[in-house]
């Protein structure tokens, strides 16, 4: 992706990770490539334009959706006229709970499956519709901020992913075609239970009774996150959660998710918020 932008999408909520914008447009416009660890979800309302993706073209107009994939490299192509459509951005590893991991894989970056998920629209207008209305209605709720509305957004996204899910007659969502993630269950489980001490990959290896090395290549092909990565990731997670709703210190915060060396708490803190443990509490409460 040496040509590609990384782009950094930044949410107004941390504790929801998710971006919405209605965008209008009336001039000619070339995106230029780039990706981003966020799943995103093109809802067209008015107008005509094309995403381009490495393998394929998604001509979209008025009443099209589209799904692009984590660090799935893009752009857009939009013709002179009228454009009206609402781009949704949501990291979905924040919105999976446990229960969820069996999925984890084929609503992330491991899975790859995306382009071959968007012929569900093709093959089932009635899909395409509940989708679109889907993130239609997650905008409103968006605009207008009702009491509960992060209730909502939240419901609304369980509802794409399993229309997805129930709609996939190619069967390119079915868990039980995975034995290896299911495998890995006892590895994640053990995460888990742990997450607020010490997570040693060797401890994992060795429940999961493999190799250190191999499992490490097993984790990352299944998870599409390093080990180390992985648990960070939910390390941070539990911190700016200990940060919003209890009236603890920065240093008591890295200590209960597990990271008490507190250079490498605030590198790691930094990497996933773009500011320091004290900016993100400011800046949030």
């Amino acid at each position: 992706m040496a040509n590609h932008i990384s782009e950094q999408i930044v949410y107004e909520n941390p504790l929801q990770p998710v971006r919405i914008l209605h965008q209008h447009r009336n001039e000619r416009a070339v995106g230029k490539w780039h990706y981003h660890h966020e799943l995103e979800l093109i809802a067209v309302v008015r107008g005509e334009f094309s995403i381009y993706t490495k393998d394929r073209v998604f001509k979209l107009s008025a009443g099209d959706v589209a799904i692009i994939g984590s660090f799935e490299p893009h752009h857009s192509y939009k013709d002179e006229g009228v454009m009206d459509y609402i781009v949704l951005q949501f990291d979905i590893l924040k919105y999976l709970g446990q229960d969820l991991i069996p999925y984890m894989k084929y609503v992330t970056e491991a899975g790859r499956l995306y382009s071959s998920l968007n012929d569900i629209f093709a093959e089932s207008p009635e899909v395409k519709r509940r989708i679109f209305d889907y993130i239609h209605e997650i905008a409103m709720e968006y605009a207008q901020r009702q009491k509960g509305y992060e209730i909502a957004i939240h419901s609304l996204l369980y509802k794409i992913i399993l229309t997805l899910l129930r709609s996939d007659r190619s069967a390119l969502m079915d868990v039980k075609k995975d034995a290896e993630l299911l495998k890995l269950l006892p590895a994640l489980d053990y995460i888990e239970k742990n997450i607020h001490y010490k997570v040693d990959m060797k401890e994992a290896a060795q429940i999961m009774n493999l190799d250190y090395f191999y499992f490490g290549k097993v984790f990352k092909k299944i998870m599409g996150k390093t080990f180390i990565e992985y648990v960070n990731y939910k390390k941070i997670v539990n911190a700016e959660l200990i940060l919003l709703t209890r009236d603890v210190s920065v240093l008591e915060t890295a200590s209960l998710v597990g990271m008490p060396n507190m250079a490498n708490f605030y590198k790691i803190f930094y990497k996933y918020n773009q500011c320091s443990p004290k900016e993100f509490r400011k800046k949030l409460l």
